[in-house]
C-alpha cells in the first residue's frame, strides 16, 4: 500500500479548491502544515503559500465554530473487536502519520456504550449496525466531519452503506462510516452432515449433542430462536422473547461453546453446525476446501449485519480518529482487512484486490441482503433481551 509521510489525504486538487483548505484552516479543521503540502503540490511558491495563510489569519477571529485541534497525539486508542483488523494495515497507518495504535478490545457491542459511560476514552470504536444506533441515542458518539474523510464520497458508492438505516443522517449529521458487511447463519461440515437442513431448527438436533456452536451475543442468539419460532428478531413481544429464552435453554445441553471471537475455530475444529457469520464461514473454507463446508443462511430468515466505524464522546483526538476512518476506505487497505479477515469489504474498488475466490463468490448480492433483516434498536426493551440472555447463559 502507497503509505504517506503527511497525514490526510495529500491528492493534488485544483486551485479552485484553495478557497475549501483556507476554510478549513480558519476553522480548525486543515493544519496549516497540511495546507502547505497540499498548496505545495499545486505548484504554489512559498511565498504566495505565506501570503494566503497571512490572509486566512487575519479572518480567523469571523469564525463561530470550534477548532478541532489537529495536534497529532502519540497514539491512537482504538476500541475494537479482537483479531477485526490487519496487523498490516494498523502498521501502515502508523507509518503514514507517526503514530502508535493501542487496541483494547470488548467481548461483545453491548460493552461498548457502559464503557464509555464510565469515562473511559477511545478514539475510535466499531459497533455494529444496531449498537451505533444505540450509542447514537445515548450521545455516547460525536458526529463526523465528513470533510475530513474525503474517502467516504470517493470510494463508499452504493447507497446501502451511506446510508444504512442505523445511522441515515437524517439530522443532518453523520456518525459513522461503514467497515464490513454481511450475514450471519449458519455453517454446517459437510463430512459430519453431508445434507444439511436449511432451517435454524438444524441448531436444535439433539443427534448433534456436543457439536454444535452458538454466537455469544444475545441479539444474534435470541434473534435465530425468535426466527425458529416464526417471529421477528427485533420483537417487542415479551411473551414471544420468553418463548425464545425458553427455546435457547432447551437447547443449550447441546452446545459445545458460545463463541463470537473466533467461531471459524468451531467450524475447523470440527462441529457439525457452527452459528457464525459469513467470514467465518468463508475463512474456515479457505482452510478446509468446498467438499467440507456448506454456509446457510436459513429459510425462516436471517440478519444482515453492517459494522460502523466511529468516534466516541470521550476520544482524545477526534482529528487524528477522523484521518484513521479515512484511511480505513483506501481500496488497498479496506483489501488488506477483508483479505486478513475473510469478510466482505463495503468499498467495491477493493473487490478486485480480494484474494480469493470463495471470498468474492460468497459476497451478498443485492438480492441477499434485500432479503435480510437488520436487528434494530428497541430502547427500553433492548434490556429485556439482555435480561432473556443472562436467563440462558444462567441456566
Amino acid at each position: 500500500m502507497d503509505a504517506r509521510g503527511t497525514p490526510g489525504n495529500l491528492d493534488p486538487a485544483p486551485p479552485q479548491e484553495l478557497d475549501g483548505w483556507l476554510a478549513k484552516v480558519s476553522a480548525g479543521a486543515m493544519s496549516r502544515r497540511e495546507f502547505v503540502v497540499r498548496a505545495a503540490a499545486l505548484g504554489l511558491s512559498a511565498s504566495s503559500v505565506g501570503a494566503l495563510l497571512a490572509a486566512c489569519g487575519k479572518k480567523k477571529d469571523t469564525v463561530s465554530a470550534s477548532p478541532m485541534d489537529t495536534t497529532l497525539p502519540d497514539e491512537l486508542v482504538i476500541y475494537n473487536w479482537q483479531y477485526y483488523m490487519s496487523p498490516k494495515a494498523l502498521k501502515g497507518f502508523e507509518k503514514q502519520t507517526g503514530m502508535r495504535c493501542r487496541l483494547v478490545y470488548f467481548g461483545g457491542p453491548e460493552e461498548i456504550a457502559p464503557s464509555i459511560e464510565a469515562g473511559k476514552s477511545y478514539d475510535v470504536a466499531f459497533p455494529n449496525d444496531m449498537w451505533v444506533q444505540v450509542l447514537i441515542g445515548k450521545g455516547l458518539l460525536q458526529p463526523l466531519d465528513v470533510s475530513l474523510i474525503p474517502n467516504f464520497d470517493k470510494y463508499v458508492t452504493q447507497q446501502f452503506f451511506r446510508a444504512p438505516s442505523f445511522d441515515p443522517g437524517t439530522d443532518g449529521k453523520k456518525y459513522s462510516t461503514p467497515y464490513m458487511f454481511g450475514t450471519t447463519g449458519f455453517a454446517a461440515r459437510l463430512d459430519e452432515v453431508p445434507e444439511p437442513s436449511e432451517s435454524w431448527g438444524a441448531l436444535w438436533d439433539k443427534k448433534y449433542k456436543g457439536s454444535i456452536a452458538m454466537l455469544n451475543t444475545s441479539r444474534d442468539a435470541l434473534g435465530e430462536a425468535l426466527f425458529l419460532l416464526g417471529y421477528s428478531p427485533n420483537t417487542t413481544s415479551q411473551d414471544e422473547l420468553d418463548q425464545a429464552t425458553k427455546k435457547l435453554i432447551e437447547q443449550k445441553p447441546l452446545v459445545k461453546v458460545y463463541d463470537s471471537d473466533q467461531p471459524k475455530n468451531s467450524i475447523i475444529g470440527g462441529c457439525a453446525f457452527t452459528n457464525c457469520w459469513d467470514g467465518d464461514a468463508i475463512a474456515a473454507t479457505k482452510k478446509l476446501g468446498l467438499s467440507k463446508v456448506r454456509y446457510v443462511l436459513p429459510t425462516e430468515g436471517y440478519t444482515i449485519w453492517m459494522d460502523g466505524v466511529c468516534i466516541p464522546k470521550t476520544a482524545k483526538s477526534p482529528y487524528a480518529a477522523h484521518l484513521f476512518l479515512n484511511y480505513l476506505l483506501e481500496p488497498e487497505v479496506a483489501a488488506e482487512n477483508a483479505n486478513y479477515l475473510g469478510y466482505e469489504p463495503v468499498v467495491e474498488a477493493a473487490d478486485p484486490l480480494i484474494k480469493d475466490m470463495v471470498q468474492r463468490a460468497m459476497r451478498p448480492t443485492p438480492e441477499v441482503l434485500d432479503r435480510g433483516v437488520f436487528a434494530e434498536d428497541l430502547g427500553d426493551f433492548n434490556a429485556a433481551y439482555e435480561k432473556a440472555w443472562e436467563k440462558v447463559k444462567s441456566a
